[in-house]
Formats: structure tokens, sequence, C-alpha cells
């Protein structure tokens, strides 16, 4: 199993499962989520996205109703679902995150994203600090932002089609994902 850690933020993730393991079938990722930690509403055309809670407690907004899961309890969402997770307990939580069918890019996005924290190029929220790289995780994790963040996804997907940043695109998964080459 591999585990990444984001010093910035916190969070972990150990992949259980992941793209290649399964010939693209799933992958299965156990997050430790800080608390306040999560993610914007956002949805993804290619993949559903499964939260299992081991322990503590997970919001998952999926369309407009929240859902506040236990240790135990699970909730999907499914291809273009608008949906998001996040912690308000005020304690870390863990819980499992499966992709169906896998992505290799999502699993990338957060590799080279807790490598850049580590590494010292990330804010305080854990995002990148460059633009150019905020671009290349965006187009790459097939992920799709909603409401006032879209207008800005469209500007970031531009930036990852240009030459500069499709090199260095390619540096950074030679350099945070090449171990699972």
């Amino acid at each position: 199993m591999e585990k990444i850690v984001n010093p910035v933020i916190g969070e972990e993730v150990i992949f259980h499962t992941t793209s290649r393991q399964s010939n693209g079938e799933k992958t299965l990722m156990e997050i430790t989520l800080s608390p306040k930690g999560g993610n914007p509403l956002h949805y993804h055309k290619r993949f559903a996205e499964k939260f299992t809670v081991i322990d503590g407690e997970l919001n998952v907004q999926i369309g407009k109703s929240i859902h506040k899961l236990k240790k135990g309890d699970t909730a999907t969402a499914n291809i273009k679902d608008r949906h998001r997770f996040f912690n308000t307990s005020g304690k870390t939580t863990k819980f499992y995150c499966e992709l169906t069918p896998a992505s290799e890019g999502f699993e990338n996005v957060l590799r080279i994203g807790f490598g850049l924290s580590r590494d010292g190029y990330a804010a305080k929220n854990g995002l990148p600090k460059s633009i150019r790289h905020m671009s290349i995780i965006m187009n790459m994790g097939e992920g799709y932002f909603v409401g006032i963040f879209s207008i800005f996804e469209k500007i970031f997907r531009l930036v990852a089609k240009s030459g500069k940043s499709k090199k260095i695109e390619k540096e950074l998964l030679e350099k945070y994902c090449s171990q699972t080459f």
C-alpha cells in the first residue's frame, strides 16, 4: 500500500487499490481528513465516488442534500452528481473513498498535490501556489467545478493545454508519481 501525506492541511491518503492494480476497475483510498477539511462542490463525468466512514463523522453533500455519515455509513455520488465532502465534527475523520471505474488521473492529482505541499509549493489551504501547477492538476483530475469556480476552471484548463504546461506536467509526473509506473 502506498501512503501519501499533505503536511500543510494534515490530510493523509492510503491507496488500497489503484487503477493499475485493478486494471481500471476501481480506485480505493483510505482518507484521513482534518477538522474543517473538505472540498468544494464538483462533479465527475467518468466515475462515481462512494464514501464509507471508518471512524468519526463525515458530511457528504449530493445535490442539495447533506448526509451526516457516521461509522459504517455510506453515500455515493454517481456520475455527474454534484457533490462534496467536508468535516464539521471538530475531530479527525477516516473514510474510504472508492472510484468506479478507477481514475489514475485522480490518483496522480493527489500524489502531485501532496508532493507540492511537502516541497513548500502549496498555500495554507493546501492548494498549489502556482497557477500553472493548479491548472495542470485540475485538468488531470477529471473533476468539474460548479458555480463561480467553473469560470476559473475553464481558464485553468486552457493554461493546462499549453506546451509549457505539458512539459511541466511530465516533470511533475516523473517527480511525484514515478514509483507508481
